[in-house]
């Protein structure tokens, strides 16, 4: 037995897991009392082995696996409680049980939660209402938060969003709101509130404010017309059609015959040009 495997082993013992099965990747079983134990004999050693390390020491692989290992398992309270670098933490904000979250820590000071993330094609965005109320994707990949969570998160106390996209010519751009309410399933996950725009490009997303989330299986939008996500492509918060979609179809770089069936950011690109890339990020707001 190699030394790592040694001490992962007395940990686990020593931190009297409770009956049955459990797995730290997953979610936590609230009846399992021994789960804070591990978590802190995790640190404990953590700490210990940080203590001996030298330069050259191959202790210093051991620190790296224990640190990564409590990560996965800590609780956080929330995006803006973590301390360490961007990536995936366990989170109870927004939920009854703590979940994985993708939380962005590099990007206008940090402390951000991914509330969505596009880079490609991969992830297909047009969904069902249902999914996304409940949330689909992978967190550290091309990922959608859900609006259950986005509202539980919103009510809570006064909410920032900010969204940064990427357009196929490789320019960039970033806006913000200091106000992102959303409402809740009753209300169709309405946008209430969306206040305080700064940014370089136009404000697209003024003419969602008041507005239902719709998709293609519940079109709640003012179009008499035409379901404007069946035209554009995933889910939004769709006044006339509006003039923005981050979730629409992913086009590539080549330009659509047809304007706004595509993700767009009317002002940033041409209406018939869907962009590259967009994170959206929520956090409490930071005056």
């Amino acid at each position: 037995m190699t030394l790592i495997a040694a001490l992962l082993l007395g940990v686990a013992f020593g931190a009297s897991l409770c009956e049955g099965s459990f797995s730290i990747l997953s979610e936590p079983r609230e009846a399992c009392a021994g789960y804070q134990g591990i978590a802190n004999a995790i640190a404990d050693l953590t700490a210990e082995v940080e203590g001996k390390i030298t330069t050259v020491d191959p202790l210093i692989g051991l620190k790296t696996t224990l640190t990564e290992l409590l990560s996965s398992i800590t609780v956080h309270p929330s995006c803006a409680a973590v301390t360490g670098g961007s990536g995936q933490y366990r989170i109870v904000e927004g939920n009854y049980v703590p979940v994985h979250y993708y939380c962005q820590m590099d990007l206008l000071g940090g402390g951000w939660t991914v509330m969505q993330r596009r880079t490609g094609a991969t992830t297909n965005f047009t969904r069902s209402f249902a999914e996304y109320r409940d949330g689909f994707g992978h967190p550290s990949g091309d990922f959608w938060l859900g609006l259950n969570r986005i509202n539980l998160i919103t009510q809570t106390a006064q909410t920032e969003l900010a969204i940064v996209m990427e357009a196929f010519d490789g320019t960039s751009t970033t806006v913000r709101y200091t106000n992102f309410v959303i409402g809740d399933l009753s209300s169709n996950f309405r946008l209430t509130t969306l206040s305080g725009f700064t940014g370089s490009v136009n404000n697209a997303m003024s003419t969602a404010v008041g507005m239902t989330f719709s998709t293609f299986d519940r079109d709640t939008d003012t179009q008499a017309l035409v379901n404007c996500a069946n035209v554009w492509g995933g889910g939004w918060w769709m006044s006339n059609c509006g003039d923005s979609n981050l979730n629409g179809f992913y086009r590539g770089a080549t330009p659509t015959t047809t304007p706004k069936t595509s993700m767009v950011w009317t002002g940033f690109k041409a209406t018939t040009q869907s962009l590259k890339k967009s994170i959206m990020l929520i956090r409490k707001y930071r005056p």
